[in-house]
């Protein structure tokens, strides 16, 4: 299982709430209705749904998948989790736009129409589990790929803003130092501090993963800065090359 799911469902949750509770009170002040009310029963219903989605996607369809599906996302994902388990880092192929445009779209479009026909089924009986299953997995498609579609966005614009600070170089030795020295510094504890000193918030959140020293936090920070540098000037290579 991926170490970062409970987070991923956890927002999921939440930014689904809040989303579908926002539009739906708009809606609801729009039309002359109570806009608390249908608010708060948008949110509670969405957050049900995809708190129902994310828990089968991320614990069930997503390990599975991973376990079993000889796909490059999968491969990449199982390699990630033995350098997570082996507590080191290593250099992983580059992504392309492809692989970003694609990401997650099999898991979603699988956990959508398990998702949908739990709960059609659950509100119009064995009739509507055909139906259910349908609309959840190309409902949850569509989302996937608007959600990837935006990761492309999101990088494209960072490549075009880190292009102002850092030169495109093809040696990774020679980067700005500006990026070196803006570098920040890890300021977690870690496990040769005092237990005594720990707080009770320290403590738990250890239950879900172990604390490393400062080096080894370090040296991590600074391979995927490396990794997303290099990432970043593929990404420009690629768009400079690309026919307009």
């Amino acid at each position: 299982m991926d170490p970062s799911a409970p987070r991923t469902v956890g927002k999921g949750v939440a930014t689904t709430s809040a989303v579908c509770g926002f539009l739906a009170g708009v809606y609801g002040a729009l039309k002359g209705h109570s806009p608390v009310k249908l608010s708060f029963f948008s949110a509670v219903n969405s957050g049900i749904a995809a708190a129902t989605f994310f828990s089968i996607r991320e614990y069930i369809v997503g390990p599975a998948l991973t376990l079993t599906h000889p796909g490059k996302q999968y491969q990449l994902r199982r390699e990630n989790m033995k350098d997570f388990v082996d507590g080191i880092s290593r250099e992983r192929e580059m992504l392309t736009w492809s692989d970003i445009r694609t990401s997650c779209l099999l898991d979603s479009a699988i956990s959508g129409a398990i998702t949908g026909g739990i709960l059609n089924t659950w509100k119009r009986g064995r009739a509507g589990l055909v139906p259910g299953l349908g609309t959840g997995a190309l409902m949850c498609t569509i989302l996937q790929w608007t959600v990837n579609e935006f990761d492309i966005f999101r990088i494209a614009y960072v490549s075009r803003q880190t292009t102002e600070f850092i030169p495109a170089t093809n040696d990774t030795a020679k980067r700005s130092p500006i990026a070196e020295s803006s570098f920040p510094s890890p300021t977690h504890p870690t496990s040769s501090q005092p237990s005594d000193g720990e707080s009770w918030k320290d403590r738990v959140l250890s239950v879900f993963g172990r604390q490393v020293s400062d080096e080894v936090y370090l040296k991590r920070l600074k391979t995927e800065r490396d990794t997303y540098l290099r990432r970043i000037e593929e990404l420009e290579r690629e768009v400079h090359e690309k026919p307009r």
